[in-house]
């Protein structure tokens, strides 16, 4: 006859094993290894297996920084360090990653405590405490209104009061702005 404490003892060690294994597997970080756009899904590397190959997290989705009132897409770099969150600690259909933290491979784009920053490859645009500024090429698309006391262009006045030289009558091009 088997001994009943034994084999309660037991079964509580392996429920034990599983509810710790469900928590091992709720939050993993990994790097982005793939990154397929059409389906907004990723994989990343969730480990190493014995014999030293990468082992890749299943396709899974990625939040997104904004979703509802304030739409903000951004695809998640190759490399780029995220969580695999799978609360149910199945890592699967349903895990979803997030992006983690800056790490040696993605450096944070500013030190700054005072402003925010949105860069993405040659774009930039910081958000201070003396206003914004853009930087990189800039594209505009549809109607421009400008409100204000100052339009300076390299330095020159090109506002509503900016007055012109060599100024010549009739349909002749006159000289650029006053300094």
């Amino acid at each position: 006859m088997r001994d009943l404490a034994a084999t309660e003892f037991r079964r509580q060690l392996i429920r034990q094993d599983r509810a710790e294994r469900r928590i091992a597997l709720s939050h993993l970080t990994g790097k982005v290894k793939e990154v397929d756009p059409q389906t907004r899904r990723l994989r990343l590397i969730i480990g190493t297996s014995s014999s030293g190959a990468e082992v890749l997290s299943p396709w899974v989705r990625w939040q997104e920084a904004g979703a509802g009132g304030l739409f903000i897409h951004s695809e998640p770099a190759i490399g780029a360090q995220m969580t695999l969150m799978s609360s149910s600690g199945s890592v699967g259909d349903v895990s979803i990653a997030v992006s983690a933290t800056y790490d040696r491979d993605h450096k944070a784009p500013s030190q700054s405590s005072d402003t925010a920053v949105f860069e993405r490859e040659a774009a930039r645009l910081e958000l201070g405490p003396d206003g914004f500024l853009l930087q990189g090429p800039v594209k505009i698309k549809g109607d421009v209104d400008i409100t204000g006391f100052r339009l300076t262009h390299n330095e020159r006045n090109v506002g509503s009061d900016h007055k012109h030289t060599e100024v010549l009558k009739g349909g002749d091009i006159s000289g650029p702005p006053q300094e």
